[in-house]
């Protein structure tokens, strides 16, 4: 159930305000427009702020990984250059060399590849061989070899 609003009989409490329509024009128009204009004008401060910040790490990052990628460029390229040396140091240029006598010749790597056989088959290792000199006598049909400055013998030429 409800209850009846009698409103005559309540009295008016704030009695209304009169005020000029021009006043309320210039002081609502002026006011507001500088408090929002400050207010704007420290938002865009922080906000400018924060992204130079933004910007600031950002570029710190950025240096710090073009550093690293320098660096790894560079053991690259070390590694890269000391292999190809070490690549053409190890594959040095070997001319092929035949022995002709008589009606007969014989290429001198096959007479090397004889000669590595002969000494392993007497019962050493082939990588003992450090230095080795082979003297071809196509006189006598054979090649005479030292091997390390210890180690002679003879093979067949032909």
């Amino acid at each position: 159930m409800r209850k009846k609003n009698n409103s005559k009989t309540m009295k008016q409490v704030v009695a209304p305000v009169e005020t000029k329509k021009e006043e309320v024009k210039t002081s609502v128009a002026s006011e507001p427009k500088t408090d929002v204009k400050n207010e704007v004008e420290k938002a865009v401060e922080k906000t400018t702020e924060k992204v130079e910040k933004a910007v600031e790490k950002t570029t710190e990052k950025v240096a710090e990984k073009a550093a690293e990628v320098k660096a790894d460029i560079k053991e690259t390229v070390k590694k890269t250059t000391v292999k190809a040396t070490k690549a053409a140091k190890k594959e040095p240029v070997k001319p092929e060399i035949i022995v002709q006598y008589q009606n007969s010749e014989v290429d001198t790597a096959a007479i090397e590849e004889r000669v590595k056989a002969q000494f392993v088959a007497e019962g050493h290792k082939a990588g003992f061989i450090r230095k080795l000199s082979i003297y071809i006598k196509p006189e006598e049909y054979s090649a005479y070899y030292v091997i390390n400055d210890k180690f002679s013998g003879r093979v067949d030429l032909f």
